[in-house]
């Protein structure tokens, strides 16, 4: 059995002896915006705005790996800097370092079993309805309704990879927060916090009645997907009202590339292409390749989707965008015996050769 360590520390006093006693030179954590509605992921630099950081509230309004990839892409942090990812956004931030579009050193990464977030439109700071429900839903091990429906089907919600570990599933919000160190850079973090390791409490039992409800979620929400896009014409359905917006791929983490193949040159097509392209058809509807976009971003990195639900979020036109990349990107990931972000040195499918390999497909 997993333990873990009871630290009798609530998250005020732990974020305030990051500060105090690691000398970190700042924590990029969620936090609150001056409207009092909304949050964001923020790197402080002090302890003055502790008040403001509310780490585990149920919104994503980013990636966070993309945010950190940019203070660690180009350069080291000259001083550590702790840094809050959930378990998806740990991932990606993992696939991130492979791809070299990120760095872990002097990253002390914290991560918690999530028990997903709402769409970030859905939910606010002063949503008490909505907040006590997913607190009892947390402190029983239960799904919230409401959360992302890639977040209710999400069995991967304990971190892997962190350097402190925070779990709070099957406790209240009121009970003093229990961490685990699996990492040394963790250990030593303990040790300069003053929290004694040998002090040790179970893991609680809701965290696999969570996993169970997660692994049915996920079942039906395949089952559901796999009915929509049985044939061509259901892909042609489920995409026909995307207006092309490519909102999708800018908030994706692991959509890194600079210059878009989809937003180049090659896709400012000259008139008479599209004459012709009109005349095989009867017909022409503007913006064109829109499912050629979806099935070309599946291709490039649906092997390394994490299914933070990110892209499904900011759709103008509601498609389900990642419970169908989830669907698609678990199925690709199982040819290849792949979990994306499990481990730091696991190469990329696309990237390692292998001179015999998916030999079924080749009659």
């Amino acid at each position: 059995m997993e333990t873990m360590i009871d630290s009798r520390m609530m998250m005020t006093d732990f974020l305030t002896a990051l500060f105090d006693k690691l000398d970190v030179a700042g924590v990029a954590v969620m936090s609150k915006l001056p409207s009092g509605e909304k949050t964001a992921f923020t790197l402080f630099t002090g302890k003055d705005d502790i008040k403001e950081c509310v780490p585990f509230f149920p919104a994503m309004p980013a990636n966070a790996a993309r945010a950190v990839s940019k203070f660690t892409r180009q350069a080291v942090p000259s001083k550590t800097v702790a840094v809050f990812l959930r378990p998806c956004e740990l991932r990606a931030f993992t696939e991130l370092i492979k791809i070299k579009q990120a760095s872990f050193d002097n990253l002390l990464i914290l991560s918690y079993d999530c028990s997903g977030v709402f769409p970030f439109q859905e939910i606010n700071l002063s949503d008490e309805t909505k907040l006590n429900a997913y607190r009892d839903a947390v402190s029983t091990g239960k799904n919230c309704e409401g959360i992302r429906p890639v977040c209710a089907a999400c069995t991967r919600f304990t971190p892997q990879g962190e350097d402190i570990a925070i779990s709070f599933v099957g406790r209240s919000t009121d009970q003093p927060l229990v961490f685990s160190f699996p990492s040394e850079k963790g250990l030593a973090a303990a040790e300069q916090l003053g929290l004694d390791v040998s002090n040790t409490v179970a893991a609680s039992s809701a965290v696999e009645s969570l996993a169970q409800e997660r692994r049915s979620a996920e079942e039906e929400l395949t089952a559901e997907v796999d009915a929509s896009l049985s044939d061509t014409q259901g892909l042609v359905n489920v995409f026909d009202r995307c207006v092309s917006c490519h909102a999708c791929s800018y908030v994706c983490p692991i959509c890194y590339c600079k210059n878009c193949y989809f937003d180049s040159q090659t896709f400012e097509y000259f008139p008479e292409s599209y004459f012709i392209r009109m005349q095989a058809k009867g017909a022409l509807r503007f913006p064109v390749d829109r499912v050629l976009f979806h099935l070309g971003r599946l291709s490039h990195m649906g092997v390394s989707c994490v299914a933070c639900g990110m892209c499904e979020d900011v759709c103008p036109v509601n498609i389900p965008v990642s419970q169908i990349f989830k669907t698609a990107g678990s199925k690709a990931q199982a040819l290849f015996d792949y979990i994306p972000g499990e481990n730091y040195d696991e190469p990329l499918p696309l990237l390692a050769y292998a001179e015999q390999e998916l030999e079924e497909f080749e009659d």
